[in-house]
């Protein structure tokens, strides 16, 4: 009950002591507490419910089948589908996240710099043309995108 609604209750039996003889005005009063005492009970029941609806939202979204990974190593099938979309959507890492699917924006950026430092560090080791690492990353799946640092 909100505080409106308490002044409407108190005004309207002040009122109606006003022009009410004295022995209604003690049946009003208790009616009125009545009605308070039910709707006090009925905000604790709902306050009750709210509680636990919050508790089950709680454990769904900390739950093991979150769509967050909580593991800290990404699976083949995560880096391919990465890969995959890195391809299709460029440095839109929030497109990417839902793309993958197990993936938060954050870990997605993460992983697409420690990605792009490898690609240049595997160039850099082998001396070769970036055609011909382009060639080794495209058999595994992957794309060179050694620009978009």
């Amino acid at each position: 009950m909100d505080k409106t609604e308490s002044l409407q209750m108190a005004s309207s039996a002040i009122s109606s002591m006003k022009t009410a003889p004295a022995h209604q005005c003690v049946q009003i009063d208790s009616l009125g507490l009545h009605q308070l005492e039910h709707l006090e009970k009925e905000l604790e029941q709902a306050k009750q419910k709210i509680l636990v609806l919050r508790a089950q939202e709680h454990r769904e979204t900390s739950s093991p089948e979150s769509k967050v990974s909580e593991s800290r190593y990404w699976t083949n099938e995560e880096r391919q589908r990465f890969k995959k979309a890195l391809k299709t959507f460029g440095t839109d890492f929030a497109a990417i996240a839902k793309f993958v699917g197990t993936r938060s924006s954050t870990q997605v950026r993460t992983h697409a710099q420690k990605y792009y430092a490898k690609l240049i560090r595997d160039y850099k080791r082998s001396g070769k043309s970036p055609a011909t690492v382009k060639g080794r990353e495209e058999k595994g799946g992957g794309a060179t995108r050694l620009a978009a640092i």
